[in-house]
């Protein structure tokens, strides 16, 4: 044993020894699997992005007529009559699943959750934040 092996055995001990093996015995596959999450999750950011571009932007064509100041109170009034394309959105993405950025956990981009990814309370906040931009 290598005084390199020896320092680390002393550090993690006989049992991260032993998984440290195991992964130098399956490296390909362990790698290949977290590439392959790893895909899925930028995959899910990149559709989430995709359909909150499609409702934002039909949102803000049914609005810009109707509103003048975009105040909270007027955005939310008028959202009530403003049709969203919640299908549209869905046939977008090739890929079935959704991730907010920062989340890890994909989710299976149905009707139910694309709904409640954006509630209104939340497109009334992006609404206000685009029209200051």
């Amino acid at each position: 044993m290598s005084i390199v092996q020896s320092i680390i055995h002393g550090f993690i001990g006989d049992f991260g020894m032993k998984v440290g093996d195991l992964y130098y015995a399956n490296s390909l596959w362990i790698n290949g699997i977290i590439l392959f999450y790893a895909l899925i999750v930028y995959i899910s950011w990149r559709n989430y992005e995709r359909v909150h571009e499609v409702i934002i932007s039909s949102i803000l064509e049914q609005l810009e007529p109707k509103l003048k100041n975009w105040s909270k109170s007027e955005i939310t009034r008028n959202l009530k009559s403003v049709s969203i394309p919640w299908d549209k959105a869905r046939k977008t993405i090739k890929i079935p699943l959704l991730a907010k950025s920062g989340t890890f956990l994909p989710k299976f981009a149905s009707m139910g959750t694309i709904m409640a990814l954006f509630p209104s309370d939340v497109l009334i906040q992006i609404l206000r934040e685009k029209k200051k931009n």
